[in-house]
């Protein structure tokens, strides 16, 4: 039998050990993934996203059912400007309670506060016991942050007039809790305030509308609440969620308060009224003030919403006997822990391909299902959560099945490879050589190939033609692109052709044969050493940078300009006379936009400052001291755009 040294002892007893440690890492990791995801669905930690899907689902529902029972009265900018600001005087109030009941409404419910004494009260208090049918308001300071299965209250923030209390046939309060993102999605439906329970204004009314005696109701926090044959579903404090029927404006009837006041006037002038009194028979008329800047709140359905038209929604509800109903936290972990179990086995038994399509359709298929719970039966079902564990589920055991990262790594780096040969197979392989012009030209290439290019064309012993040019989009797409922007550049450059109509002529090639939705910018310019000038066109490019012998840098610029390939446009042309020791720099944005660890550009004005410091040398050794500035700044390793750069000095000639 063989006899096994030290060195094979330790191997085997690591071996050992690692078997150990996968089998514990194979069953501590999935373990602590689903106590993961039973915290994110128990503690609703993704609940502001939910919120934002339940907005979704009111928008994407179809028309809610609308009671013509509920009519809004609207203090709106005409009110105010018939009848001066707001508050108004308690008898024109007086006057609408009248008016409404003479045209037989069944409810009159205030959405405003009376809670400071003013001079027609006594008015206010005998219209309102005339009536009968009038419910008013009051306001609770609340505790918002404590929790419990029941918001309770401090205090009154207003308190409603004990005579116009009595007289009413019934008060509720007003409140309303919003959500964290601002908008108001649920009330709560009883407020606790020392030993007592005080109902919702709009729930009272609803109540009273519906014959449902205060007696009648049985409220079980945290779950429902009973009003005879209706149960009314509430979340964990007690709150109903709100049941959106629309857009303001566009459900309901809205109806003007000064019209309403004028419509009862004319008719007891005996004079046409602006409205049928029918329009209010039997209704419950909620009245608010709409106008800017008062009561106004966002809604799922808009950011501007009138608190009124929350009333409104909420005795819809109840009259037609369809609210919103919250899955409960227990039932959500369920069904989130039972379809990450099945959706876990499809991953494992599929191929990645396959298991993609498979997230798809579970990711669908929650959606469709959370849509037609809420459009059918008014249940909100937790949707953001599955759908990201889900996803999640999916990257994790995609990810320890199989290791394809490197694949995609290898293909990345071949396109790049094959982009870079490309983008280089254009380039010029000589500099020109041209009487009176020394140029020199570097292009330093990013990892992920910029897009940059240039050409020179030379004209004759006198005249030259220079282009630099940033082709957007990366790898191949943009190196085809930049094939076929350099061909067509160099079958439109001619002598007798201005840089403005080359570009002209190029653009127009572009945008009607290309179908990459790609851009180059491009600046063209034709130096004639002849005549000592310099005639340019820029296509959204950086414009050039000049310098003379001894003043300070300028940018060569134009009026018209935008970069080729997006659409029809004009291009106009510049010239510029030069002399002797003149330098005319050619450069992309990977230079301007060269970035450092403090993420500061580097700037045409640093650009500027560098040339002008060392114009003395010859083009390559500005060059030189150009690159060492940007390493300087952007070291290579950080450089994510091409860095190309043309000097041109004139020289004598």
């Amino acid at each position: 039998m063989a006899r096994l040294n030290l060195f094979d002892l330790i191997n085997l007893s690591m071996n050992n050990n690692l078997k150990v440690f996968k089998r514990t890492a194979g069953f501590i990791i999935p373990l602590a993934a689903l106590l993961l995801i039973s915290a994110v669905s128990y503690f609703r930690l993704l609940d502001n996203y939910e919120l934002v899907s339940l907005d979704r689902r009111f928008l994407l529902r179809p028309a809610a059912p609308i009671s013509d029972k509920v009519v809004i009265v609207e203090i709106g900018e005409d009110a105010v400007k018939k009848l001066g600001r707001f508050p108004f005087d308690r008898n024109y109030h007086a006057l609408l309670i009248k008016a409404l009941s003479a045209f037989g409404a069944k409810a009159i419910v205030f959405d405003l506060l009376f809670s400071v004494p003013q001079e027609h009260d006594a008015e206010l208090e005998e219209a309102i016991k005339q009536a009968g049918n009038v419910y008013i308001p009051f306001a609770f300071d609340i505790d918002i942050n404590k929790k419990s299965k029941i918001v309770s209250a401090n205090g009154y923030v207003a308190k409603c007039l004990e005579g116009l209390a009595a007289a009413s046939k019934g008060i509720g309060h007003i409140n309303i809790v919003p959500d964290p993102d601002g908008k108001f999605r649920r009330i709560p439906l009883y407020i606790k305030y020392g030993n007592n329970l005080y109902p919702h204004l709009s729930f009272l009314a609803g109540c009273g509308y519906l014959g449902i005696k205060s007696e009648d109701v049985r409220i079980y926090q945290g779950e429902y609440a009973l009003c005879a044959n209706i149960r009314i579903p509430l979340d964990e404090r007690s709150s109903l969620i709100i049941n959106y029927s629309g857009n303001w404006g566009k459900v309901f009837k809205h109806y003007s308060y000064v019209d309403i006041l004028q419509t009862y006037l004319a008719g007891m002038a005996g004079e046409k009224p602006f409205l049928s009194p029918d329009f209010f028979k039997d209704k419950v008329c909620i009245v608010g003030i709409t106008t800017a800047g008062m009561d106004i709140h966002p809604s799922p359905f808009e950011p501007i919403y009138p608190g009124v038209g929350v009333h409104a929604e909420t005795l819809n509800s109840m009259i037609n006997n369809k609210f919103i109903s919250r899955v409960s936290r227990k039932m959500n972990l369920y069904v989130l822990i039972i379809s990450c179990l099945f959706f876990s086995f499809i991953i494992f038994k599929t191929k990645p391909m396959n298991g993609f399509l498979a997230l798809i359709l579970a990711i669908a298929l929650s959606l469709i299902a959370s849509l037609f719970l809420f459009n059918n039966f008014g249940i909100w079902i937790d949707i953001v959560c599955p759908v990201m564990v889900m996803g999640a589920l999916y990257l994790s055991i995609a990810s320890y099945k199989y290791l394809g990262e490197w694949r995609g790594r290898i293909a990345l780096d071949r396109e790049l490879d094959i982009a870079k040969k490309i983008q280089e197979s254009f380039l010029p392989k000589n500099l020109p050589r041209v009487n009176g012009i020394d140029i020199a030209a570097r292009m330093i290439t990013a990892r992920k190939v910029g897009g940059d290019l240039y050409d020179f064309v030379e004209f004759g012993p006198d005249e030259l033609g220079i282009m630099a040019g940033d082709v957007s989009g990366k790898g191949i797409p943009a190196s085809l692109f930049m094939a076929m922007v350099s061909g067509a550049f160099k079958s439109f450059a001619l002598p007798e052709v201005k840089p403005e109509q080359v570009l002209s002529n190029l653009n127009y090639k572009l945008v009607k044969e290309s179908s990459s939705n790609l851009f180059v910018t491009v600046f063209y310019a034709i130096f004639d050493m002849r005549n000592k000038v310099l005639r340019y066109a820029n296509g959204g490019h950086l414009p050039v940078l000049y310098l003379t012998k001894n003043k300070a840098s300028v940018f060569l610029n134009v009026e018209d300009g935008a970069p080729l390939g997006l659409m029809d446009g004009a291009y106009s042309g510049g010239e510029k006379r030069f002399e002797e020791g003149d330098i005319f720099i050619f450069y992309t944005d990977g230079v301007t936009e060269a970035m450092n660890a403090k993420e500061e550009m580097y700037g045409v004005n640093r650009l500027a400052s560098i040339v002008e410091n060392n114009r003395v040398g010859g083009p390559e050794a500005l060059l030189d001291i150009i690159e060492k500035d940007l390493r300087k700044f952007e070291p290579k390793a950080a450089q994510h755009d091409d860095i190309t750069i043309i000097v041109a000095k004139i020289g004598a000639g």
